[in-house]
């Protein structure tokens, strides 16, 4: 595989108002998008999150591929090699990582489910993902507008993001929300890192009385998730964690502490497909199951798709449990019209693209139009 030349955008969505989860307002949503061509003009496509250094990392990447005839026989080495080494290196891998999964099945005409051994799924369960808080209004004035929206869209799951205020309110109207919910509709968590270990364990155990499907991230995710282990001993509704995984090093760690029921690798942090799949399948071994986080831009989300197209059944029951794939129903252009043709959903569910690579096409037009920066690679 030759790659003859590579274009690099950075797009950003101003939200207003702000929101964001229980620990920080974001006032903007941005990405890194890496476009990459190869000598017969095909294209493949990547996404990351816009972090410090990631576009640097990213260009300087492609641009010593570009110039090192020999590195094409080993791209995605190389990449790691040459990202891990500056600033944003696993989020400037999985850019590179993904582009060169879209690529490389299109050039052998089947989707990156297909090139990574099979799917064993056409179709998956959306949950819809709350965008968080919104700056200047209390929980009790959003959430029940939020649940009647995504009712009203299909969705038979919601995250709520959870624990910017008091233990005692938000329980509060938890109450009231899987009341209006309903015993059928799937309600889940996410704290982001907003508590303490006490405060996770009384927040644990009103998600346990009120049947949420997972408890997120409740605490801190550095040092290796620290005390997530407790916290999974204790509580009976599932710890589910790991998106910021980087490496199979560190969920192995993870794994054997045991420190989370269910695993969230996201395959624009992970490395790429291969690698969010090569984590779950890690899990799999220690009887952790695994749903990936997705960036809620339109790559990753088709990313996260070809994973779950991937993932073997959890178990050999007859109706074993299944992976669910995070939807955001927040305000992003960058979900939908970054598309020229939207996923194909129905009644909550979603169709996994089959068609070469990730099966999507971008809107290029769009892509430039929207870009606040545009990096054109060199040719060979």
């Amino acid at each position: 595989m030759k790659i003859e030349a590579f274009e690099c955008f950075v797009v950003s969505h101003r939200l207003d108002p702000r929101t964001g989860p229980s620990i920080a307002y974001s006032t903007t949503h941005d990405y890194v998008v890496v476009k990459i061509v190869d000598e017969d003009g095909r294209v493949g496509w990547g996404e990351t999150y816009s972090t410090p250094g990631v576009l640097g990392a990213v260009v300087g990447s492609l641009e010593a591929v570009l110039a090192d005839e020999s590195s094409l026989r080993d791209l995605k080495r190389t990449t790691r090699w040459i990202a891990g080494g500056l600033n944003g290196g696993g989020f400037a891998t999985s850019a590179i990582g993904i582009a060169l999964e879209d690529l490389r099945a299109k050039q052998l005409g089947v989707s990156v489910a297909e090139m990574l051994g099979g799917p064993t799924r056409d179709r998956v369960r959306m949950y819809a993902a709350s965008g968080g808080y919104i700056e200047g209004r209390r929980p009790g004035e959003t959430w029940f507008d939020e649940l009647e929206r995504v009712l009203g869209l299909g969705f038979t799951a919601l995250k709520l993001r959870i624990g910017g205020y008091p233990i005692e309110e938000e329980a509060s109207l938890l109450e009231k929300i899987r009341e209006a919910a309903g015993d059928s509709f799937d309600l889940l968590a996410d704290g982001n890192a907003a508590y303490t270990y006490k405060e996770a364990l009384r927040m644990g155990r009103v998600m346990e009385a009120l049947r949420f499907g997972w408890y997120e991230e409740p605490m801190q995710q550095r040092d290796g998730y620290l005390d997530y282990e407790l916290l999974q001993r204790e509580l009976e509704v599932p710890i589910a964690g790991g998106e910021a995984l980087m490496t199979g090093t560190r969920a192995r760690q993870l794994f054997e502490k045991r420190g989370v029921d269910i695993v969230q690798p996201d395959p624009v942090i992970a490395g790429g497909v291969g690698d969010a799949l090569s984590i779950a399948e890690l899990a799999g071994l220690y009887g952790i199951v695994a749903t990936p986080h997705t960036s809620n831009s339109a790559i990753g989300i088709a990313a996260a798709l070809q994973v779950i197209a991937c993932l073997p059944p959890y178990t050999r029951a007859i109706e074993p449990l299944e992976p669910l794939l995070e939807y955001g129903v927040d305000d992003s252009p960058f979900r939908k019209t970054l598309l020229k043709r939207d996923f194909d959903t129905d009644s909550g569910w979603v169709s996994i693209p089959n068609g070469p690579g990730l099966g999507i096409e971008i809107d290029e037009e769009f892509l430039a139009a929207n870009a606040i920066e545009h990096v054109f690679g060199p040719s060979r």
